[in-house]
């Protein structure tokens, strides 16, 4: 009888973000949501609204200000439709929102391809991994109710996240057994306070070892322009299942947080074509 592997056990890092998404989710519910085993997204910031943007538009015709939404008139709401479909985009990018994303690798990297923006991302080189890893749900792995990757499949796929997860924590261990044996005899010197060179560089090296499941965290800055690239592309029937769950969350937050100009993209998506 083979016996059951160890529960993989969270590391600091990872008990601190499940603490963290559950207080944002509590504190800012509407703009906070967690998505998958793991998953997490929060529109925490957001610069500039519709007014910024016509505001911006009219610059070399009127002095015309509009201080916010509610000064807007049937006219002022045309002519947002019309700049946005007709590609005027200048005045679309003072519009800016910064999101916090938690997702796994393999998400993220589709993600980059969306460069027109700003990312700053966890990074292994300072810390140990998160020990969260993806895990596909039943939707996930299902297409027409046939299972792609079947429970007996879905089990070995857990048993090789773990134990990848196990090897960074084990050897790591072992690095530093080494390197404080290392220091009492006088071979290394100790490194007092600061980013110790010898621990960085093994954690460079045992996170090639890290699969792409594993999450990680980011700050996403991005002006209204680029989001509704990510909107076209991302919301899409055939965009990959993950990160469309990613976008279909951060497009209802947007639209909670900028009612007009959320209708007005949703509209130049679909085609609606302008005067």
């Amino acid at each position: 009888m083979t016996m059951a592997a160890e529960t993989l056990e969270e590391n600091k890092a990872t008990v601190e973000l499940r603490e963290e998404m559950d207080t944002r989710c509590r504190l800012n519910p509407d703009y906070a949501s967690r998505i998958g085993n793991f998953g997490f997204i929060e529109l925490e910031e957001t610069w500039g609204d519709e007014a910024t943007i016509l505001n911006t538009a009219r610059i070399s015709t009127t002095n015309r200000r509009l201080a916010g939404l509610a000064d807007f008139t049937q006219r002022d709401r045309d002519l947002l439709h019309h700049l946005l479909v007709h590609n005027h985009g200048t005045p679309f990018e003072t519009v800016y929102c910064r999101w916090r994303i938690i997702a796994p690798i393999f998400v993220l990297r589709q993600w980059m391809r969306h460069r027109i923006c700003s990312y700053n991302e966890f990074s292994q080189r300072y810390r140990e991994p998160i020990t969260a890893f993806y895990l596909p749900d039943d939707a996930a792995r299902s297409i027409d109710g046939f299972q792609v990757l079947d429970d007996a499949q879905l089990q070995r796929y857990r048993e090789l996240m773990e134990g990848l997860h196990r090897f960074y924590r084990d050897e790591y261990a072992r690095v530093c057994q080494r390197l404080e044996t290392a220091e009492r005899a006088g071979e290394i010197p100790a490194v007092a306070g600061g980013r110790n060179p010898y621990r960085a560089r093994a954690r460079e090296l045992l996170r090639n070892a890290m699969p792409v499941a594993t999450y990680s965290d980011l700050y996403w800055t991005i002006n209204f322009r680029s989001l509704m690239n990510f909107f076209d592309l991302r919301l899409k029937p055939d965009a990959q299942f993950e990160i469309r769950q990613f976008a279909t969350v951060a497009h209802a937050m947007f639209k909670r947080r900028f009612p007009l100009l959320g209708e007005t993209m949703d509209r130049v998506l679909a085609g609606e074509a302008g005067s």
